[in-house]
Formats: structure tokens, C-alpha cells, sequence
């Protein structure tokens, strides 16, 4: 079973008019794993947005994991260097992953995600 562990702009996604994160990473990789990593969850308290708050009050109900201390990149870079999927919109850690032949899910049109590389 694929570990996919979500930013937290794509937490965010749904609140930007995107759609649900989690209908869209089990459509890009069916019967995947979702967890939210314990630092994202404390980004999204930090931001203190109305949607950051929404979004870390529905993340509580599903499984957080603490993946160590430190930045949320150097996390999950880390998390995609052990073999997890990591969801992110974000430029530059979609490049640190693939650099570290780590895979990625996407935004690809606003609605869909795409897996990075391409398998």
C-alpha cells in the first residue's frame, strides 16, 4: 500500500476552490494510505487563516503521525526518500524530491493530481 503524506497547500486546496485532497489522491493512486504529517498539522495551526483552522480541524480526524522534528520540507523530503508519496503544489520541494528520486502528486488543471515521475 502506497504512504502518501499531503502539504499543507493541499490541505488548503479544497478551500481555493480546488477539489476534496482526498477524492483526488485516491484517484491518482487508488487505495492509497493518507496521513497527515504531525509539522503540517502545526503549519496550518501557525497560518491561523479562517481555512487553515477548518482545515486543521478536519485533519484531527484522521491519522497524524509524527515524522520527526524540523522543517515541514525536510520532513517530507525525508518521508519521499523512505518511499512515501508526497502531495504538493509547492515549486521547489516537488524539485528537491525528484532530485532525491523521490515520487510526487501534483496539481495538474485545478482539479486533478498528477504523480511525478510518471510510472
Amino acid at each position: 500500500m502506497t504512504l502518501v503524506f499531503p502539504d499543507t497547500n493541499i490541505l488548503l486546496w479544497p478551500f481555493a476552490g480546488g477539489p476534496d485532497f482526498r477524492e483526488a489522491i485516491n484517484e491518482a493512486l487508488p487505495g492509497c494510505d493518507i496521513r497527515i504529517a504531525n509539522c503540517v498539522l502545526e503549519e496550518l495551526e501557525m497560518l491561523g487563516t479562517p481555512d487553515a483552522k477548518s482545515a486543521a480541524e478536519f485533519c484531527q480526524e484522521m491519522m497524524v503521525i509524527n515524522l520527526g522534528i524540523g522543517g515541514v520540507d525536510n520532513v517530507l523530503l525525508e518521508a519521499a526518500r523512505r518511499g512515501a508519496v508526497v502531495a504538493t503544489n509547492d515549486r521547489e520541494l516537488v524539485e528537491r524530491i525528484l532530485e532525491n528520486r523521490g515520487r510526487v502528486l501534483r496539481p495538474r488543471g485545478g482539479y486533478k493530481l498528477e504523480l511525478l515521475p510518471a510510472e
